[in-house]
């Protein structure tokens, strides 16, 4: 029987440890087989204390597999928020309840062939890192861990699945336009920021070794007063708004992806900034619990809080 059938017969039995022989047993079976009948029908004792050995062997290899994985339990460390698309994290620490070493576990979701192998002691327990893929926003709910194990011999397969009440938040794909939403800067407060070459002037200032000649006051240096360098300021808008209504022919998804993408740029850029959604406002802030507060918003924008559905 094959192993995938194995996994839909027990799904709901989460805890419990099963073992099956592998390719490799079945083979060792019909060895086994082949030589009682070759005992049976040549009456060698050598040959009966032969197959009598492999069985016995065969046997022990069985309560070894079965040993290996008993003990072993999962426990939900963190989990990492991703964007569509990507990959979450899911950080599992695996320990063991029983003395002695689990050797050649293998760890993974039910229905993903990709594993992690690793060595479980009862020295300590044992972090590991799962990825899973995700293609919408919201809540990603992770299938259920599967361990496995075929050592010592690989003649058989020991196998166990653990669920997790863990789920990790999966934001909207960031885009963005060529330009602010047409909103954007709306307000009327402002601040006056140095710059070099911008329209309106403000100071002159001493001339300094490195600044381009071509911001030198020259009428002022021809009164005879010195080298002074024009001084320009650019005034910046403190009232940044990013507002769920800017694109009214997008979908709702590219909606909430623009203002994921604005979000990011405007963050990294250390702007001040506010978003308008239909049942929640954010005032103009900047830092990363502004920035987190909205991107969850996002993700789970008219969708229920409490179930996921990737």
């Amino acid at each position: 029987m094959k192993p995938a059938l194995f996994d839909r017969l027990t799904r709901q039995r989460s805890g419990k440890i099963y073992i099956f022989p592998t390719r490799a047993g079945w083979g060792f079976v019909l060895l086994l087989s082949l030589l009682l009948l070759l005992s049976i029908n040549f009456e060698n004792n050598l040959a009966y204390a032969l197959t009598f050995l492999l069985a016995a062997l065969m046997l022990i290899a069985l309560l070894f597999t079965h040993a290996n994985l008993a003990g072993v339990t999962i426990k939900q460390v963190s989990t990492q928020p991703c964007f569509a698309g990507e990959q979450a994290g899911f950080s599992l620490m695996l320990s063991t309840t029983r003395r002695g070493e689990h050797q050649q576990l293998h760890v993974g979701w039910v229905g993903c062939d990709a594993d992690y192998a690793i060595d479980l002691a009862e020295s300590g327990p044992v972090q590991v890192e799962l990825a899973l893929s995700t293609r919408q926003r919201g809540w990603c709910v992770p299938p259920r861990v599967k361990i496995q194990t075929v050592f010592p011999l690989g003649l058989f397969k020991s196998w166990c699945y653990q669920p997790l009440t863990a789920r990790a938040l999966v934001y909207p794909q960031p885009l963005t336009t060529q330009t602010l939403p047409a909103t954007a800067g709306s307000g009327s407060q402002g601040v006056l920021t140095q710059q070099i070459g911008s329209d309106d002037f403000t100071e002159l200032k001493p001339f300094q070794a490195g600044e381009s000649p071509q911001h030198i006051a020259w009428k002022v240096f021809a009164r005879g007063q010195g080298l002074h360098t024009k001084r320009f300021g650019a005034r910046q808008d403190l009232d940044l708004w990013l507002d769920y209504d800017t694109w009214p022919q997008a979908s709702q998804e590219l909606r909430l992806s623009y203002l994921c993408g604005w979000v990011l740029k405007l963050d990294r850029e250390q702007r001040l900034y506010g978003v308008r959604l239909p049942d929640q406002t954010w005032p103009p802030a900047q830092g990363e619990a502004h920035r987190r507060s909205i991107l969850q918003a996002l993700a789970l924008f008219g969708r229920e809080a409490s179930r996921g559905d990737d």
